[in-house]
């Protein structure tokens, strides 16, 4: 499952959804949504300030129908907000699919092109800014049932029971250059860095493992990697019971002495800021491109 993100249809039976309540705001303090300024609280009387307030978010978000789609590949995925909102998500043929909610709207619809490639062919995403989970629910329902009155049905994908979008999948292991500290090699570390960077299309040497980066670098280079859509190695060069001395052995090997380090082919491409600036100039895309024919 893409992180952060929703799936489910709250008290809802296909074809129905209780719209969430509209009311106007007045004055005091603003706050911005999607480029929309409105201000919220004074005006109104309420014994639940809160509510209003959700209430503003949910009819402030743009209309599902109004915002523009991107096309799900690589030049476009590196464009979506890392930032929270909802999202949704079409198939080749432009059949809405899927419609979620994230804390960190880029990981989710990465993490879905990564999963499920078939079924993402655009999305169109919405920021909601300063917003707590019930409010970023909020406008997600506000989308599902706009959807609803539309086409008279649920995306597939947020049907009752259906968890394509939602179930949680095994992320990879990082790879161990010995079975344990203690197990003698009967060759250098260099040349078993040599043997894993050409054997693999892509390897990442980093600081912590694949799901929980240790370093701000490390975990760009993955980012970078998820929104490549490439299938990639990591070795972590803090496991000392794996990986003793690949910290130092990598930096010998590549003649670099930063990591991370990312090989593409048995080549070394270069530390996270040498993938950042592939990834700005859009060089990066010709860089895998053979990795996806």
């Amino acid at each position: 499952m893409a992180a952060g993100s929703i799936g489910f249809l709250s008290h809802c039976v296909p074809g129905i959804v209780s719209p969430a309540p509209r009311r106007s705001a007045h004055s005091i303090g603003e706050k911005q949504v999607l480029g929309l300024r409105f201000s919220a609280s004074a005006g109104i009387r309420s014994k639940n300030p809160r509510r209003i307030a959700r209430n503003i978010v949910c009819s402030s978000v743009r209309k599902l129908s109004e915002v523009e789609s991107s096309s799900i590949v690589p030049e476009e995925l590196s464009k979506i907000p890392a930032a929270q909102g909802v999202y949704a998500i079409y198939d080749k043929q432009g059949e809405l699919q899927f419609v979620g909610m994230s804390r960190r709207i880029s990981t989710s619809v990465q993490g879905h092109a990564r999963d499920l490639p078939e079924l993402c062919g655009a999305v169109k995403v919405a920021v909601v800014e300063s917003a707590n989970r019930e409010e970023l629910k909020q406008a997600w329902q506000a989308w599902v049932e706009e959807h609803i009155k539309a086409t008279g049905s649920v995306p597939s994908g947020n049907s009752p029971g259906n968890t394509t979008w939602t179930a949680k999948k095994k992320a990879k292991n990082d790879l161990k250059m010995k079975p344990s500290r203690d197990k003698e090699l009967t060759i250098t570390l260099e040349e078993l860095i040599g043997i894993v960077v050409k054997t693999h299309n892509v390897v990442a040497f980093i600081k912590g493992s694949r799901t929980a980066p240790q370093c701000g670098f490390s975990h760009r280079v993955l980012t970078i990697l998820e929104q490549q859509g490439v299938d990639y190695e990591t070795v972590n060069v803090l496991d000392e019971e794996h990986n003793s001395g690949v910290r130092e052995a990598i930096k010998s090997y590549s003649q670099w002495p930063t990591i991370p380090q990312v090989f593409v082919k048995g080549e070394f491409v270069g530390g996270a800021d040498v993938m950042s600036e592939l990834a700005e100039s859009g060089e990066i895309s010709k860089l895998f491109a053979p990795l996806k024919k």
